[in-house]
């Protein structure tokens, strides 16, 4: 594809060089340029691809895209190497890199139904259930989120929940060549902000719920909250927005947003509502699911699924209104929901034959924790033992919320290392204990000890929750990622305390 065919549309400050380059691929990062590519040079948080251009052209580049004028890059740069490569400057190379990589790429958008899921908490379990249910219609879907990308028969471990916009461009053309026909993305409040859904045109948009988080990027919790709501104004014209009726700050968009609006939740007044929530259970009383009634502007009907917890009824009830608004029908809905496996890493039961419940689930937030805990409390008989910590390098506001939370709603609490990353782990569980009011709790900075503790600890009718790192297989400590599963932790716990006790 020529140079002058990607920039058309873009707003070009700038330019010099050819024209007509044939650009053969595009790359943000220097080291994946290759003959012919075209380098969008974009300001990160530790990196500047800036300070990589000269690297980019000397590897192959045909054109480089950049927010700096040409002459600031003439005195920083050896311009002289790159005289016969083209320079675009633009005002902002992420927004350009993701219209650039749309046109490159086709605009595989035009060619998909996008749901796109927001929201604090729920947005995997809901961009699961919503892939069932389109897939249980006859229709293929593409799943792109914090687990994993499926973009045709094969599913590849995430990178982000959202990855960057040419990454992103790239999954989509894939889910089109291999005939799919709808594309469901968990899109994180960092790829709204750092713009990389440009491109991208949504049949519908979802928002599962808004507390606290990401404050370490976003600053303020209103700046947070504006990053959010922007993923409605990616709305095709024909398109709806979902939202959960329940949560009191989404609660006024569905009077603000000039589209099609779909409400969900259990109070009064949601266009999609859930009623007469039960718990199916097993042989031996075991917690094996939940089943509802759905009403509906046209009339209900009663969902049955596998997934445990009352958060797992609003996850539901999203996915209804967002498949509500495909228009697919009630028989494949509830087959859709009926399909779905509970989610790895997502409140994850651990069996291996024990007389007491384990769970691990991803919750990293204290409303996501304060959930986890009261979801886990009507299956407990006994004690509910809560195994958590923080992660480093994110916001450090959540971290005493999250003490306070778990040792109000636990009976007993360890407190433990997440990924502390460049943290040191004793600063981070110093910040949570701010929070602890109770004497109900004990400090464990080794996360397979405090799991086999707490193993050690349960009995018969309690309940044991990991927190914080679900489907995650590593542990991030200064900068290096090592092999660390709660799950293989825990079920190698469970077995060796089985064993010591059989023998």
């Amino acid at each position: 594809m020529t140079l002058s065919k990607l920039l058309e549309g873009l707003s070009v400050k700038w330019k010099t060089g050819p024209p007509d380059a044939e650009i053969r691929g595009i790359a943000y990062d220097s080291r994946d340029v290759r003959e012919g590519y075209l380098f969008v040079a974009v300001k990160g948080f530790s990196v500047d691809g800036h300070d990589y251009i000269n690297d980019a052209v000397n590897r192959g580049a045909a054109a480089v895209v950049s927010q700096k004028a040409g002459a600031e890059l003439k005195s920083a740069i050896q311009f002289a190497t790159w005289k016969d490569a083209a320079f675009i400057e633009v005002s902002d190379s992420r927004e350009a890199l993701a219209l650039v990589s749309a046109v490159f790429y086709g605009r595989p958008s035009e060619s998909l139904s996008l749901v796109g899921i927001t929201g604090t908490n729920g947005k995997t379990t809901t961009s699961f259930i919503t892939k069932n249910i389109i897939d249980a219609g006859g229709k293929r879907a593409g799943l792109m989120g914090t687990i994993c990308y499926i973009t045709g028969d094969e599913r590849t471990p995430a990178t982000h929940t959202t990855p960057e916009s040419s990454d992103l461009q790239r999954c989509l053309s894939e889910m089109v060549y291999n005939k799919m026909d709808y594309a469901v993305l968990e899109v994180s409040s960092h790829a709204l902000a750092l713009k990389r859904i440009e491109g991208c045109a949504f049949k519908t948009a979802a928002f599962t719920n808004f507390t606290q988080d990401h404050l370490d990027f976003h600053g303020t919790m209103e700046e947070y909250f504006r990053a959010k709501r922007r993923i409605f104004s990616y709305l095709a014209a024909d398109g709806a927005a979902v939202l959960n009726l329940d949560d009191p700050r989404i609660r006024p968009l569905a009077q603000t947003l000039d589209c099609n609006v779909i409400t969900c939740g259990l109070e009064e007044g949601a266009m999609i509502r859930a009623e007469n929530i039960e718990e199916a259970r097993g042989k031996r009383q075991e917690a094996r699911g939940i089943a509802f009634d759905v009403k509906t502007p046209k009339g209900g009907f009663t969902v049955e699924s596998q997934l445990l917890g009352k958060f797992n009824v609003y996850n539901i009830l999203m996915s209804v209104g967002i498949a509500y608004s495909l228009g697919m029908s009630e028989e494949v809905i509830r087959q859709g929901v009926r399909n779905t496996r509970p989610v790895e890493g997502r409140f994850e039961n651990i069996d291996e034959g024990q007389g007491y419940l384990c769970i691990v689930d991803y919750a990293h937030t204290d409303d996501a924790l304060k959930k986890l805990i009261q979801s886990a409390r009507p299956l407990t008989k006994g004690r509910l033992i809560t195994v958590f910590g923080c992660g480093g390098n994110r916001d450090r506001t959540k971290r005493p919320l999250m003490g306070s939370i778990a040792s109000e709603l636990s009976d007993f609490i360890l407190v433990t290392s997440d990924n502390p990353r460049n943290e040191d782990p004793e600063e981070i569980i110093n910040d949570i204990l701010k929070g602890i009011s109770r004497d109900n709790y004990t400090v464990r900075p080794g996360r397979a000890e405090a799991i086999k503790e707490a193993v050690l600890m349960a009995k018969e009718g309690d309940t044991v929750l990991v927190a914080g790192k679900g489907h995650e297989d590593y542990q991030e400590i200064k900068g290096v990622r090592h092999h660390f599963s709660d799950k293989e932790v825990l079920r190698k716990a469970i077995q060796d305390l089985k064993f010591n006790i059989q023998n």
